[in-house]
């Protein structure tokens, strides 16, 4: 790396390491506070709305409920309209105090449900895992963060929800709340850094941006090549 480069991506590093927001002429005071910093930008509703707006052109459904009862009767709806026999759920936070586990089997009795709870490290029982998890035909998950700017969900993989979840069932259900919408993607990564520093909040992070589609062969566009074929967004307007 030669010295020029060097010193700019340190300086770089430098400013993303103490975000600050300043006016030339000294009349803009300085904040560390984001929430107040974009406030008057973008109310929790207008970035809803502005989500929606970007979500369901790219082929999104976008389910707006007020509370976690509401939302328990979009999945049952989700779940019987696409005719899903088997269902996975995440250990996603969300999922938990939604307690799904719990309450899936009484709304569907006729469904079979499979979660990702796995305590081995063995290769083999991890290898079955995914051969459940492909076998799904619906998986529900939590989504880290929202970006209303593209409508993309961001998902976060670790422990509590592996990317195959996400990726193998050919329909994903994605729960999130409005306080997890960003505006646009430098707002979302000033946040992450925020909170967890130089580190990611999981192992990886992935950006979905509508159902899984492809247009490299002849340009025909033909979708669920590389993931889902649907994408279902519940947003939870009460956190649960």
């Amino acid at each position: 790396m030669n010295g020029s480069r060097a010193e700019i991506l340190g300086k770089v590093r430098l400013a993303l390491a103490k975000p600050r927001r300043e006016h030339h002429h000294g009349h803009q005071p300085v904040t560390s506070n984001l929430e107040e910093l974009f406030a008057s930008v973008s109310s929790r509703n207008s970035l809803v709305d502005k989500f929606r707006r970007e979500f369901e052109p790219v082929g999104g459904e976008f389910y707006d409920c007020a509370n976690g009862a509401v939302a328990l009767q979009a999945i049952r709806e989700v779940v019987i309209s696409s005719g899903a026999k088997k269902v996975a759920i995440s250990q996603h936070s969300i999922c938990d105090r939604l307690d799904l586990i719990q309450k899936l089997p009484v709304e569907l009795p006729d469904v079979q449900l499979l979660t990702e709870a796995i305590d081995s490290e063995n290769p083999f029982d991890r290898a079955r895992l995914r051969d459940a998890l492909a076998q799904a035909h619906l998986s529900i998950t939590g989504a880290e963060y929202l970006l209303a700017e593209t409508g993309t969900i961001v998902m976060a993989a670790g422990r509590q929800a592996s990317r195959q979840i996400s990726l193998l069932p050919s329909i994903h259900l994605v729960l999130a709340t409005p306080s997890q919408i960003y505006p646009n993607m430098a707002d979302l990564f000033l946040e992450i850094q925020k909170r967890h520093g130089i580190d990611l909040p999981g192992s990886a992070l992935t950006f979905i941006t509508g159902p899984s589609r492809t247009a490299d062969i002849e340009k025909v566009l033909i979708k669920g090549v590389h993931g889902p074929t649907r994408l279902v967004a519940i947003i939870i307007g009460v956190e649960p």
